[in-house]
């Protein structure tokens, strides 16, 4: 072979390289429901996607069938090798995606939860503080009051003994006015007596002159 049949070859080789394209085994399967254990008897259902949840009925290990049941009731025949006791994969990761998504939603909520939490346990705080300083002050009007309450009291207990002593004073001021008005008899009862008397011996002194002087005038002198 010459050296241009090389190249060609190579061409060729490279040219079909090019070409190629990746592909995959599909995992998806579809498997005929028959009326009886053999791939010869009536198909009852033209294909089960594989990953379709039935019952198992029964199963025969020489004939390599098993009896199933699907959800709608229908029964038949499908070989034992394409039925396996947990979801296929698939199924199994779309299952691990949706309750991935659901924690995910459910992580959001909590999140937000919690930042309502801190936003409601800081509103607590401010009330707290709030109230821790409105209480202060209620503390402070009340010793206030308290303060103002002993003053009352007192006030009240020297108001009670001024008016005893006023009422005290009262009962001697009426003691005194009325041993005012008996004094104030008696006196006048003296100065009556003592008037009369000044009268009564004046009478006596002027009769007693008007006699000497009449024995005088009788007898020519003084007696």
């Amino acid at each position: 072979m010459n050296t241009h049949s090389y190249v060609l070859a190579g061409l060729i080789l490279v040219s079909a390289g090019a070409s190629a394209e990746t592909v995959y085994v599909r995992d998806t399967l579809y498997v005929p429901l028959r009326g009886g254990q053999s791939n010869e008897h009536r198909i009852l259902h033209s294909g089960v996607r594989s990953g379709t949840k039935m019952e198992r009925l029964k199963e025969n290990d020489d004939t390599g069938f098993s009896l199933v049941r699907m959800k709608s009731g229908l029964e038949g025949w499908m070989p034992t090798q394409y039925l396996i006791d947990q979801p296929i994969a698939k199924d199994m990761l779309e299952q691990t995606n949706d309750s991935l998504s659901t924690l995910s939603t459910e992580h959001e909520e909590a999140l937000q939860r919690i930042r309502e939490i801190e936003s409601t346990l800081e509103q607590m705080d401010q009330t707290e503080a709030s109230l821790r300083a409105e209480n202060n002050e209620l503390q402070e009007e009340l010793d206030r009051i308290k303060r103002l309450a002993a003053n009352v009291i007192a006030i009240d207990q020297e108001n009670s003994q001024l008016k005893n002593e006023q009422e005290s004073l009262h009962a001697n001021i009426d003691a005194l006015d009325v041993a005012n008005r008996e004094l104030q008899d008696v006196s006048n009862r003296g100065w009556f007596l003592n008037g009369a008397g000044v009268v009564l011996m004046g009478l006596l002194i002027g009769f007693w002159l008007s006699r000497r002087i009449y024995q005088k005038q009788s007898t020519g002198g003084w007696a």
